[in-house]
C-alpha cells in the first residue's frame, strides 16, 4: 500500500492533481480495479483529482476551533477571496478548504497554508495572513 501512495504522490507532485489517465495506468500497472484506487485515493484528504491552486489554504472546523471562532474565520476567508469551501481563486492563486482537525486543538482557532501552521487566528489576524502570503510569495517569485 505504501508504495501506491508513494507512487500517487509523486504523480500529483508532477501534475498538480491526479489525472484520470494516470489513474487509469497505476490501476493497470498494479492490477487492481479503479474503484480501489479511488477509495485510496478519496480517503486521504491531501490526494486531489481536481487541479487545486497554487497554494491551498485549510482552516480547521473542528469543535475547539469552532468553539474559538473558527466559522467567522471560514467565512470571512472565504468572503475575501471571493470564493467557497473547495473552491479556487480565479488566479488559481488559492484553493480554501475546511478541515476536521490540524492538531493545534490548544491553539484554536487553527489554519495552514500549504504546510506552514498558523495558531490563534482571529478574523483580521488570518485576512492579514494571506494577505502577506501572497505579497511575499509574489516578491520571491519575482512578480510585480
Amino acid at each position: 500500500m505504501r508504495i501506491l501512495i508513494n507512487e500517487l504522490a509523486e504523480v500529483q507532485k508532477e501534475y498538480g492533481f491526479l489525472p484520470e489517465t494516470e489513474i487509469e495506468r497505476i490501476a493497470d500497472d498494479h492490477k487492481i480495479p479503479r474503484a480501489h484506487l479511488y477509495g485510496v485515493i478519496s480517503f486521504y484528504s491531501r490526494l486531489y483529482t481536481e487541479p487545486k491552486g497554487d497554494h491551498i489554504i485549510r482552516v480547521c472546523k473542528s469543535v475547539s476551533c469552532g468553539m474559538n471562532g473558527s466559522k467567522e474565520v471560514r467565512e470571512a476567508i472565504a468572503a475575501h477571496l471571493g470564493i467557497g469551501e473547495n473552491e479556487t481563486t480565479a488566479d488559481n492563486r488559492y484553493t480554501l478548504e475546511f478541515v476536521e482537525c490540524l492538531g493545534r486543538c490548544y491553539a484554536a482557532p487553527v489554519m495552514t497554508i500549504d504546510d506552514e501552521v498558523f495558531e490563534k487566528c482571529s478574523v483580521e489576524r488570518a485576512i492579514e495572513i494571506i494577505d502577506s502570503f501572497g505579497r511575499e510569495k509574489s516578491m520571491e517569485s519575482g512578480e510585480k
